[in-house]
């Protein structure tokens, strides 16, 4: 009974896109952080059978606001691509060749992939997929909160690593660095500030972390007890309550 309600329990169907049959659509349970299904498309080319994305996967992405204009934007495609078998082609699709003898071998890398994807997009939440958008608003927060301070660019700073860095901008006597709670956003700025902190020569500077909070606020609470060692902390709301502008949630 259950073998005969296998492909309905799994959400798995079958769709003909061509009158021979040669190209269809698969329907599978699997979906994105944002509730779009992972594309499933399988062509059948003489003997061989391949397993393919049509570029909606890089659509999504783009759609999410990941930047993949270039080949370093998708360089995470490609990786996660290779890493299971399969290739991240030219024209922006991911797909995956067999034999069709070997056909649930290429639907097996291929599937690797799109969920690794989906793993990828899920460590993302909380990180700014355009870091100049973040910058530009908790810029803007600052000219509106505090209009009487002058705001400039960041000029170079050398930390006794011998790394010379670079706020995001500097707004009255505040070097100001904003980032999001994600733990790669969140070490980088404290080894910046860090390697900054032990060098005598900037003792003067005084460094302003502004933490995206809006989408996480307990992550963002403990990420500052962090940074707070190293630096003063403002939450992201903090600011736009300041600037007296209406928080947006992420």
């Amino acid at each position: 009974m259950i073998c005969e309600q296998l492909s309905t329990l799994l959400g798995i169907k079958c769709h003909p896109l061509t009158d021979d049959g040669t190209v269809a659509l698969v329907d599978t349970a699997f979906k994105f952080q944002d509730g779009d299904y992972v594309p499933v498309y399988v062509q059948q080319i003489a003997n061989q059978v391949r397993f393919f994305d049509a570029g909606e996967t890089v659509m999504h992405f783009i759609g999410r606001g990941v930047s993949i204009n270039d080949a370093k934007g998708a360089k995470f495609m490609k990786k996660i691509a290779e890493q299971n078998g399969s290739t991240f082609n030219e024209n922006g699709e991911i797909e995956s060749w067999a034999n069709q003898d070997n056909a649930s071998e290429a639907f097996a890398k291929y599937m690797g992939v799109m969920l690794g994807l989906v793993r990828w997009e899920h460590d993302q939440i909380g990180v700014a997929t355009d870091t100049s958008l973040l910058i530009e608003e908790v810029s803007m927060c600052f000219r509106a909160a505090y209009p009487d301070k002058k705001q400039t660019p960041s000029p170079e700073y050398i930390g006794i690593s011998g790394h010379k860095y670079k706020f995001d901008f500097i707004h009255g006597d505040d070097a100001v660095l904003a980032i999001s709670t994600h733990h790669a956003s969140v070490a980088s700025a404290l080894k910046k500030l860090i390697d900054l902190n032990q060098l005598a020569e900037n003792i003067t500077l005084s460094p302003l972390v502004v933490i995206d909070d809006r989408y996480d606020k307990e992550e963002a609470d403990n990420q500052t007890k962090v940074l707070a060692a190293a630096a003063r902390v403002l939450p992201m709301t903090s600011l736009e309550s300041k600037a007296n502008i209406k928080s947006t949630t992420h």
